[in-house]
């Protein structure tokens, strides 16, 4: 099973004519095997979390002293990478991480309902007891201190995804829990340009899903299906955001 290690990068060395100042981000170096999964699962971390910013580029030279692994694997992670939208290539200039345009980017909304619908969907036709303590976990997650800002924080945002990608995985079905992934990270990097919300609201329009989906509520997949439409309609900036003194918005 492959490992990693913090170690600090060195500089790496450029051409004369060529100078280039060191990146502001670091990554932890690779070690062990199964190198093009992990070294791009490395890099992919890194840019979904915000550590490596839209824009900047990923030289395989430096990638390559960061991560202590061979140029021809950081060049395979790179391209799974472009595969997922995540990097773009730019002939004579290399790999730089996807600065997203929100206009052709919110269709990823379209790609999560379609899943997340179906999940809950599949959910509440199961007669078996359901498992909720991860979406409830996440759920506490945005009603802490931390989380009561005017905009939602890295660790709200982190929290609202892993609610999201727990319904889907309940539902049981690795291929589309393995899309979704995909999806959710899109997501995170589109968060960041959420506009002010109400974080009692936030909370609450999730908690509304969890209490539709405890008493198998035949409404719960219109429910999921609005709340994500609701999401991209704020980010599109085609919706006026509930205030804070708005009585609905109350938990």
């Amino acid at each position: 099973m492959a490992t990693v290690e913090t170690r600090p990068a060195t500089r790496p060395a450029t051409r004369p004519d060529r100078p280039t100042a060191p990146p502001a981000w670091r990554l932890p170096r690779f070690v062990g095997h199964s190198a093009t999964e992990t070294v791009r699962r490395i890099i992919r971390d890194a840019i979904v979390d915000g550590r490596i910013p839209p824009g900047d580029q990923l030289r395989e030279s430096r990638l390559v002293d960061m991560l202590g692994t061979s140029r021809g694997t950081v060049r395979e992670a790179l391209r799974l990478l472009v595969q997922e939208g995540l990097v773009e290539y730019r002939m004579h200039h290399g790999a730089f991480v996807q600065s997203p345009k929100l206009a052709g980017q919110l269709d990823v909304y379209v790609a999560r309902e379609a899943i997340e619908v179906w999940a809950a969907r599949t959910l509440i036709e199961r007669t078996e007891a359901l498992d909720l303590s991860a979406l409830d976990a996440a759920l506490a997650s945005m009603r802490t201190r931390e989380a009561r800002q005017t905009r939602p924080t890295e660790e709200t945002i982190a929290a609202d995804l892993r609610f999201h990608h727990e319904l889907v995985r309940l539902a049981g079905s690795e291929r589309l829990t393995r899309a979704h992934e995909t999806f959710a990270a899109e997501t995170r990097m589109l968060l960041r340009r959420h506009p002010p919300y109400p974080w009692r609201t936030y909370a609450s329009d999730h908690q509304q899903l969890v209490d539709a989906l405890r008493r198998r509520d035949p409404q719960t997949p219109e429910l999921v299906a609005q709340h994500l439409r609701l999401s991209a309609r704020l980010l599109g900036g085609r919706y006026a955001q509930p205030s804070e003194e708005d009585p609905t918005t109350a938990d």
